[in-house]
């Protein structure tokens, strides 16, 4: 049942319980026909069900710790999504592409030493906005 419907069926009832015992009664006589209440954990564990898998946790460490990683190239490209242990690193511009891929070594390196092996098991460098773009295209 919707919750509009679950308001108007409400509504109905209590007007009929208002009519049969009064106002003041039937304010008390209708929490009878509301619904049950429910564990605040339950909402929270399903609105935040993704947040909890590893490779969220991960992420979320590596995003912080990412000055400390990358050092001066921190600013030339940020962290855009890590799936499936291949971490996709947004640049600015095209032309950083061949830029930094032969610190991508360094990256990993400095990755595996932070979040520990197997976090990130390969580092793609991507134009800014084309990670953002896959993601709303499936």
């Amino acid at each position: 049942m919707s919750k509009y419907a679950q308001i108007k069926r409400r509504r109905e009832y209590y007007q009929m319980l208002r009519n049969w015992y009064g106002a003041e009664r039937a304010a008390i006589e209708i929490s009878a026909h509301t619904p049950q209440a429910v564990e605040l954990s339950s909402v929270i564990d399903s609105v935040c069900s993704d947040i909890r898998s590893p490779e969220v946790a991960h992420f979320i460490e590596l995003e912080s710790h990412w000055e400390k990683i990358a050092g001066p190239a921190a600013r030339l490209a940020r962290p855009a999504r890590l799936h499936e242990g291949v971490l996709y690193l947004e640049v600015p511009h095209s032309a950083l592409l061949r830029e930094l891929a032969p610190s991508l070594d360094l990256f990993q390196r400095r990755i595996a030493s932070c979040l520990g092996d197997g976090v990130c098991a390969s580092i793609k460098l991507v134009p800014s906005g084309s990670v953002s773009r896959s993601r709303n295209a499936k």
